[in-house]
């Protein structure tokens, strides 16, 4: 019996593919294999073929300068062609349709009168080269586009494929990968004809490398170009791994660059966790909450072994009173007396400053604040047209956001790897601008691992992109990051998040929190927490901002005299519904 295997990547790769015969698999093993791809993202398909080869030799020898040939999106059909081992009855099958290649390759077999029961296209440039069914599917399903008006699976309707899909399978067995260059189908049959299986991985991989076998398949991507690289695995072989989930007969998953976006539902019956297959859709991310009044309370205590004598402060502490957060009370206690004065820096936080000049071993500063927040209901339905990347700014407009624009200071190679990856946010989401947001506040949500105490101050975007953990800090650095790879301005932002009964990182709230806030198009400034998986609402409350950490601290200082021997700091935050 022959084996499907569909990969699917959020940027580039090179991956490693490869078969004999092993004992442990079916028996009846056919000769013949097919390989078919995009190369480097294009729409224009490649595809390797050997009729009757049984082995993988051919295969292997062809793919040795894989390295030099790179995909997002590669199908294969192993140890087996069709009934008559001639090249044009091998799969995958290549169709170019509306200004791409579209792929399939099909194990099982329909019986019955086709051209009845799937009646072909009457124009020739749709009729099958070959005698083989998949060959006869692929034609019919063609010609339903043509009379759709749709070129792509996604104008057709995931769902509407899949009904015709589904008519089809009445005829006989009938596991199926199907391609146009954007998405990828794998439907399974609703007989008990061969299980079909979908997983996702997530890096940092295994020594530094994905590798998968089972019944003698092997799948690796390795190679230090792809060890960032996440993307799901769609194929009749579930390579004994704990993150592969059977898709239930009749069923299907629906792939993009490396996300399984339809069904909804599919993969919910497990925790989400990185890894998981079960990525829901990010687009058009709400919200937790609307409407909250919060109360405050947190303090900052630093603990001296030797007295200072002279030190210099700055408190960003009090929060942001605009048309969607109001401020009913606040105040900001400070335990040591000495000049105090209030300012406004740069970037438009209110600050405390505060020169200390007798001697103390115990400073605390005290802040209580009754908070009424609203988050900012936003419709693209509702503007003048669609924001979509890329971003045209005027020159005074960008001069003006030009310190929200500028990248962190990292090597070369690092931001273009960065930049590749912010790129495929925005491919895979047709360019949309708010859905490109969203998607990479969810992806950072559900891919990246929340671990207190991994990172420091110094850690670097593209350090927590290579080890997929973090803090709400380094997920916000990140985004900053990608967005502005982008050419969207960002700004870091500190506050408190309310996190209620139903967050699952609860030691945010015993701190301070923070997010991004991008500055879009007609919208102005709007708030992601990537921390999360959701757009800012009426949980979070706004403190400072700026370009990144430092200038947004919430309390900064100089010693200048004393303080010598051990110093200790605690924060305590208690944020809840007043």
């Amino acid at each position: 019996m022959s084996e499907l295997v569909g990969l699917s990547f959020d940027q580039p790769a090179s991956p490693y593919l490869a078969f004999d015969d092993d004992p442990s698999s079916v028996v009846d093993q056919r000769n013949g294999w097919g390989v078919a791809w995009y190369p480097n993202d294009e729409l224009g398909a490649a595809n390797i073929r050997d009729p009757t080869s049984g082995l993988s030799a051919g295969v292997t020898d062809v793919m040795a300068d894989w390295g030099m040939m790179r995909t997002g999106l590669l199908m294969a059909h192993l140890r087996g062609a069709a009934k008559r081992a001639t090249y044009r009855d091998t799969h995958p099958f290549v169709r170019n349709f509306a200004g791409r290649s579209w792929l399939i390759a099909h194990n099982g077999d329909l019986i019955g009168d086709l051209s009845k029961e799937l009646p072909l296209p009457v124009h020739p440039s749709l009729r099958p080269v070959g005698p083989t069914d998949t060959e006869h599917l692929f034609c019919w399903l063609l010609q339903h586009l043509v009379d759709a008006g749709a070129d792509t699976i996604e104008e057709f309707g995931i769902e509407r494929l899949v009904e015709l899909l589904r008519r089809a399978n009445e005829l006989g067995a009938l596991n199926l990968l199907l391609s146009d260059g954007s998405t990828l189908i794998g439907y399974r049959c609703t007989s008990a004809f061969q299980p079909l299986y979908a997983g996702r991985f997530v890096p940092p991989h295994a020594d530094g490398d994905l590798n998968l076998s089972r019944y003698g398949v092997s799948v690796r991507l390795g190679g230090h170009q792809d060890w960032n690289r996440s993307g799901v695995v769609v194929s009749t072989i579930d390579f004994d791994d704990e993150h592969f989930e059977e898709i239930t007969p009749g069923g299907y998953a629906a792939v993009q660059g490396g996300r399984v976006v339809a069904p909804a539902e599919f993969g919910q019956g497990r925790p989400a966790e990185p890894g998981s297959v079960a990525v829901p859709s990010p687009l058009a991310l709400a919200p937790r909450s609307l409407y909250r009044r919060l109360h405050v309370e947190h303090i900052t205590a630093y603990r001296y072994e030797e007295p200072v004598e002279r030190s210099s402060h700055r408190i960003r502490l009090t929060p942001v009173h605009d048309k969607f957060q109001q401020v009913a009370k606040h105040s900001v206690d400070i335990s040591v007396q000495g000049l105090r004065w209030d300012f406004e820096d740069v970037f438009g936080n209110d600050v405390i400053g505060l020169e200390l000049d007798a001697p103390y071993q115990q400073l605390s500063i005290a802040v209580n604040a009754l908070v009424t927040v609203a988050a900012p209901i936003d419709h693209p339905d509702l503007l003048p047209r669609t924001p979509k990347l890329p971003i045209m700014w005027m020159p005074w407009q960008e001069h003006m956001m030009h310190s929200y624009l500028l990248p962190p200071e990292l090597p070369e190679s690092e931001l273009e790897e960065l930049h590749t990856y912010a790129r495929s946010f925005a491919q895979r989401n047709r360019s949309e601008l708010l859905a490109t947001l969203d998607d990479i506040a969810w992806t950072i949500y559900s891919d990246y691992s929340y671990k207190p105490g991994f990172t420091t101050l110094e850690t670097t975007p593209y350090e927590v992109f290579s080890s997929r953990a973090g803090v709400c800090q380094d997920f916000a650095n990140l985004m900053i990051c990608l967005a502005r790879m982008l050419n969207i301005p960002a700004r870091y932002r500190v506050g408190y998040i309310f996190t209620g009964s139903d967050y699952d990182n609860k030691v945010q709230s015993d701190a301070s929190h923070a997010w991004v806030e991008a500055f879009l198009p007609m919208m102005g400034w709007r708030g992601y927490d990537p921390t999360n998986g959701s757009r800012v609402g009426a949980d979070h409350v706004r403190v400072a901002k700026g370009r990144n950490y430092r200038d947004a601290t919430p309390t900064s200082g100089v010693i200048y005299l004393g303080g010598g021997g051990t110093e200790t700091m605690s924060i305590n935050v208690r944020v809840t519904e007043a």
